[in-house]
């Protein structure tokens, strides 16, 4: 499907419909109206649906909006949801939009609202009759309509990222200013942006006051690729990776010469399976590869060596066992930006820090250079 934000709300909706009908199961059928459904604790829904099966039929309340914000989803629909199932047979409430952003999606997912955006981005649960439909459309906007807010992309937007994410607040926007080596206008813009899209809280003109971890580092996913935006040579370890670490960890200098990152860093934490390619910033690569005889390889490497794309790889570096391992945040923000199974390895480990935060995450922002 195509998006066009400027299309009337019945054309959302009857596009949206007929999206749905070549995806139904044979037998069911959907239709909308234009008669809303009454809300005594919000106002009449801006149409409905209906869906039909041999088991029964779904009245679906509709809200369709030409743009939604995941701070939007926050402020907004609850409200307009809980007044839906409190209406007589429980009635679902469906968001219908020319495009959906992924955060905007995570939200209205947790709040148990049904969504069909116009790029195939859809999710719509029913429990009567029993229906569950789940597809991906487009991940970015093929239809932007901002220009004024700052594009949460590049070095400098990696470095408040990893500071938000790795400190716990509060702090202010000169702080973090600071602490990042950036212009607190440029910062000022990016954290209005992360407030819109519900990935941190704070008032207006204030301090940070809460972050959202996860969140947070899947959204840096959409514009960061860990083979992609470092500078990436793949080798071969002749004798294999575990000999090559045992050289590494008898070297004294190379625990501040080198970060593992990727599959080996998060299994030592959170364990998936047995990882198979070593993946280390290190800067230059081809000093590493010359001093431990690593081969050049397109095919079947097992080392991979990144020159970082920019210093923040380096921040709350740790040493064990004579290794150098890049930050948990680092760690996961590279194993999901991966590919293979490291996606699998980088929820596992955001999965582990959400349980352990006291672990890895900073009380203060001082305490980042001891």
């Amino acid at each position: 499907m195509d998006a066009n934000p400027t299309q009337p709300k019945t054309l959302l909706r009857d596009r949206a419909i007929s999206w749905l009908e070549k995806r139904l199961p044979r037998g069911w059928s959907v239709e909308g109206s234009d008669v809303s459904v009454s809300r005594e604790e919000a106002p009449p829904a801006d149409s409905t649906i209906f869906l039909r099966a041999q088991t029964g039929t779904a009245t679906i309340a509709v809200e369709e909006k030409q743009t939604l914000s995941p701070r939007d989803v926050l402020g907004l629909l609850p409200p307009l949801a809980k007044a839906a199932r409190k209406l007589g047979g429980n009635v679902p409430l469906l968001v219908i939009a020319p495009w959906l952003s992924r955060r905007t999606q995570e939200l209205l997912a947790e709040q148990e609202i049904n969504y069909i955006d116009l790029t195939g981005n859809a999710l719509l649960r029913l429990d009567n009759p029993a229906f569950y439909l789940q597809t991906d459309g487009e991940s970015r906007n093929p239809a932007p309509r901002e220009r004024g807010r700052s594009q949460l992309r590049g070095a400098k937007a990696a470095r408040l990222f990893r500071l938000l994410a790795d400190v716990r607040p509060p702090y202010g926007v000169r702080e973090l200013a600071g602490a990042a080596e950036l212009a607190p206008g440029y910062v000022s813009q990016l954290l209005d942006s992360l407030y819109q899209e519900a990935l941190i809280e704070r008032p207006p003109r204030g301090p940070v006051e809460r972050v959202e971890i996860a969140g947070l580092l899947r959204r840096w996913t959409l514009s960061y690729d860990v083979f992609k935006t470092n500078e990436v040579t793949m080798f071969v370890a002749p004798q294999g990776v575990d000999q090559l670490l045992l050289q590494l960890a008898d070297d004294p200098s190379m625990g501040s010469r080198l970060a593992i990152t990727g599959s080996f860093a998060a299994s030592r934490i959170a364990p998936v399976t047995s990882p198979a390619l070593l993946t280390a910033y290190c800067d230059p690569p081809a000093l590493i590869a010359n001093d431990y005889g690593l081969l050049p390889a397109r095919e079947g490497a097992n080392v991979a060596l990144l020159k970082p794309f920019d210093r923040v790889v380096w921040l709350r570096t740790s040493i064990e066992g004579g290794l150098g391992y890049a930050s948990p945040s680092q760690v996961v923000v590279d194993c999901l930006s991966g590919n293979g199974r490291m996606p699998a390895e980088g929820e596992a480990l955001l999965e582990w820090m959400q349980a352990n935060e006291s672990e890895w995450r900073a009380d203060s922002l001082g305490a980042l250079h001891p």
